[in-house]
């Protein structure tokens, strides 16, 4: 009977902690994709730099996957990543007093072969205006993405 009770106790505290371990893995992505990020202004020369954390996104293609309606397919990066370029050349045209943007096109230009960027063209429609926006990114230390854009 001893025997069964020690064998049932060690179970439990196997199980408790692999719980707390499933439990503190799950707050640290939740802390590392929920890192601030910061835009610098997009307004004349100077680009947008936005930090975006996802786990391991650099070089992933996700071509299927499609963050907004109506957001043109292609280009590396994942939902997340696009959802974010997205939301800032809409924010970037908003500044520009420009309320209707569609998203024509999006294609990669060119990858570096060191994996240290790759630049995508994304071609826009903004107020009957076609556009074409340099985006430039690079991975980051933490395993995020930085990019940046040019109109």
């Amino acid at each position: 009977m001893n025997r069964k009770r020690t064998l049932f106790i060690f179970c439990g505290i196997v199980l408790l902690l692999g719980f707390v371990l499933i439990v503190s893995g799950t707050n640290v992505n939740l802390i590392h994709s929920n890192h601030n990020t910061v835009t610098a202004s997009s307004s004349g020369n100077n680009p947008a730099l936005t930090p975006v954390d996802f786990f391991s996104q650099e070089f992933s293609s996700s071509t299927d996957t499609v963050p907004f309606n109506g957001l043109a397919v292609g280009g590396l990066g994942d939902a997340l990543l696009k959802s974010n370029v997205w939301n800032s050349l809409l924010d970037y045209e908003r500044e520009e007093n420009c309320a209707e943007v569609t998203s024509k096109t999006i294609s990669v230009e060119q990858i570096n072969e060191a994996g240290e960027y790759w630049i995508e063209d994304w071609t826009v429609n903004a107020c009957g205006k076609t556009e074409v926006f340099k985006i430039k990114f690079r991975p980051d230390q933490i395993g995020g993405t930085i990019y940046s854009f040019v109109p």
